[in-house]
């Protein structure tokens, strides 16, 4: 809110003494003291809010099937419609604000008072205080703040020396917590004889709940906000607050009755209901708390994690609430923005036992031709589900492009996307339908970005994990163990068909044996290929085919999806991953079967052909294009002594690297040729 310069004489004055004289002709015949300060109200924000971004919640019930969705929709401003009271603007602005003077005489700071420390009160159109305060001439500055509402509980500086600090403490029960608005000005000379224009802001965060898209006949019988902070220090001068660690929760008693007729946007929260809380980034456990009592009268308490996001001051923050008819079909998970190359993103979706037994549900998307779907546990075999989920893209088990189930409660599906080689950011919609439409759909929209091309080459946009550069396992050795069983059979399969290497030994297989698989990778050759400085493609593959090492890697992938038990004293490799695997793994592979005395084995197969997103060389990194930044490896090794690689730090130089640092690692494809 801003307070407009007025006229000197106009009606709308703010009149203050500062200092009492008996004689003011001679005050101001010796210091060039001038007419009295004034001031004026107006309002410093838009005063229609407008929705910023929206994020979606699900509230869950750890012993129900009932599922409560939740849209948080920020929207810039405190808007009085939408708070319905509870916020201040210029036409309803608070009867009483206190302002703060600071003085400097000289140049220097009056550290033993402020020049005003005054209410300002509205009585009829006109705002006026105890005192009257002139400005107090040539060689004087003064600086003022000033917040409303006066009875809000701020604590403020006792004398100019403090800090700018105001402290405070949201209490405990929403009616009583206040729209806290500051102002605050630059410095003005003492012979200004001005009205001074000050500038109100909402200094507060609004929480609000509404009704979403669909809501079920029952009651909402309580909202809450948990572990979020609620005392602090609002920074006058820096218009920032700084805030206490420790936390606390705010509730409301509602019993706010449903019908399941209510328009999207109702106010479940009444007016005077309206959370006025701290600007803050969330924290990690903060949750929202709803109970929900359905039309048969069962209670349930529904919350959802809103822990990391952002509470941003002068904002409106409405937290929209949802049941479904039935309350029995969601997305509970969802996919966030993915990256070009392959991939496969696990969702979650919830589904009760009721709509079970009404047909299932059916999941597709509006883009078959790039997405599929596989319901976990819906595999040919357990053995293909641990190579997705070690992050396998398997060409001939991705799924369809329509899944139809049955299954209930909490349902893992992996969305298979194919890669995005165009110019443009690809956008996915997820549809969930129930069967005979007892349910309306559900969907859910995401982004695949599409790579940053630069002179041929696309680079991915989403910064994985890091990852060392491999081949430097000097003294890495561990060691599995099996009881007796068909799994130990199973391993010994797979050691003689698919590795041959004297890394990896067994002992004491069999249906009616314990047995034991020891890993040795000290004994992998010493490197020495993937030299090329321009040609990652060609490293990549040199080095993903290396000795087998890959094939040891998918075989400790299997072993832990037989059970095998890894020996306590262990003396692991950093990641199951090295730079050059993690780059193959964007491609899509085929799958080896082999049979043998009745068992089966499966190995994925990255033929030279398919291998697109690979890890660029030394000379390849400069090309890239998206903001890198830090240290990132090439593929190009450094054979001698054996022991480093081409490392590349964005802005433009290439240093030699202990293979076993962990550092940044991006896959790079060329641009197919259309």
């Amino acid at each position: 809110m801003k307070l407009y310069g007025i006229k000197r004489g106009a009606v709308l004055l703010l009149w203050v003494l500062l200092l009492s004289c008996n004689d003011e002709d001679l005050w101001e015949e010796q210091y060039g003291v001038g007419d009295r300060i004034c001031f004026g109200v107006s309002s410093g924000e838009t005063s229609e809010a407008k929705t910023r971004s929206v994020t979606d919640f699900v509230l869950r019930a750890a012993d129900s099937a009932d599922l409560l969705c939740m849209t948080a929709e920020v929207a810039e401003g405190i808007d009085e419609k939408i708070t319905r009271g509870v916020s201040v603007s210029l036409a309803s602005f608070y009867d009483r604000f206190h302002v703060l003077a600071y003085w400097k005489k000289n140049g220097t700071l009056v550290d033993q008072q402020f020049y005003m420390d005054d209410d300002a009160s509205k009585k009829g159109a006109v705002w006026s205080s105890t005192n009257v305060y002139y400005w107090p001439g040539r060689i004087h500055a003064l600086q003022f703040y000033a917040w409303a509402p006066t009875d809000a509980g701020l604590v403020a500086p006792k004398t100019p020396s403090e800090d700018r600090m105001l402290s405070y403490r949201v209490p405990a029960e929403a009616p009583q917590q206040k729209d806290l608005v500051v102002a605050s000005t630059t410095e003005f000379a003492g012979d200004s004889n001005q009205t001074v224009p000050l500038t109100f802001r909402h200094v507060c965060t609004a929480v609000r709940f509404a009704v979403g898209r669909q809501m079920q006949p029952g009651s909402i019988k309580s909202v809450a906000l948990q572990g979020v902070k609620y005392q602090g220090s609002y920074d006058m001068a820096g218009r920032v607050w700084i805030l206490d660690a420790a936390t606390t929760d705010f509730a409301q008693t509602l019993n706010f009755p449903t019908t399941g007729t209510e328009a999207a946007g109702d106010a479940i929260t009444p007016a005077g209901g309206t959370f006025m809380m701290l600007p803050q980034q969330l924290p990690a456990d903060a949750r929202v708390e709803v109970v929900f009592v359905n039309a048969e009268g069962v209670e349930r308490t529904l919350t959802a994690s809103v822990g990391n996001t952002e509470w941003r001051m002068a904002t409106t923050i409405t937290y929209k609430l949802s049941v479904s008819p039935e309350g029995e079909l969601d997305f509970v998970t969802c996919p966030r923005t993915q990256d070009a190359h392959y991939e496969i993103c696990p969702i979650t979706i919830r589904c009760d036992a009721r709509l079970g037994s009404k047909g299932g549900w059916t999941l597709t998307s509006d883009d078959p031709q790039h997405v599929t779907f596989v319901e976990q546990g819906k595999f040919v075999n357990p053995d293909i589900e641990a190579l997705v989920k070690a992050g396998y893209w398997l060409e001939e088990h991705h799924g369809t492009s329509t899944l139809k189930s049955s299954s209930t409660g909490d349902v893992t599906v992996y969305v298979f996307l194919r890669e995005n080689v165009t110019e443009a950011d690809r956008k996915i919609t997820l549809s969930l339908s129930s069967a005979q439409g007892v349910q309306e759909a559900k969907t859910f929209s995401f982004l695949q970005y599409c790579p940053a091309w630069n002179n041929g080459i696309g680079v991915e946009r989403i910064q994985d994990a890091d990852e060392p550069w491999g081949f430097n396992w000097s003294e890495v050795n561990f060691k599995y163990t099996f009881g007796k069983g068909f799994a130990s059979v199973l391993i010994n399969i797979y050691i003689r068909l698919f590795v041959d290497s004297p890394c990896v030994t067994d002992k004491g297989w069999g249906v009616f044996s314990d047995t034991e698989v020891i890993f040795d990778l000290s004994k992998m050759k010493k490197l020495t290929t993937a030299k090329d400085p321009d040609n990652g493609n060609q490293n990549t593959w040199d080095l993903y085919t290396y000795d087998g090492i890959n094939n040891i890697l998918d075989l400790i992938t299997m072993i832990k999806s037989w059970g095998g038990k890894l020996e306590s004293n262990a003396h692991l490799p950093q990641t199951s991953n090295f730079a050059g695997r993690a780059c193959g793994l964007k491609n899509k592979y085929l799958l080896q079967q082999e049979n043998h005395s009745g068992h089966t084995v499966y190995r994925p197969v990255l033929n030279r052909a398919d291998l697109l997103w690979y890890l660029p060389a030394r000379d390849e990194m400069p090309l890239l294009q998206d903001n890198l930044s830090g240290d990132y490896w090439t593929s190009t090794s450094i054979t001698d002594p054996g022991t480093t690689a081409w490392k590349y730090t964005a802005g433009g130089t290439a240093s030699p690297e202990d293979r076993g640092t962990v550092l940044h690692v991006r896959a790079v494809r060329a641009k197919p040729i259309i």
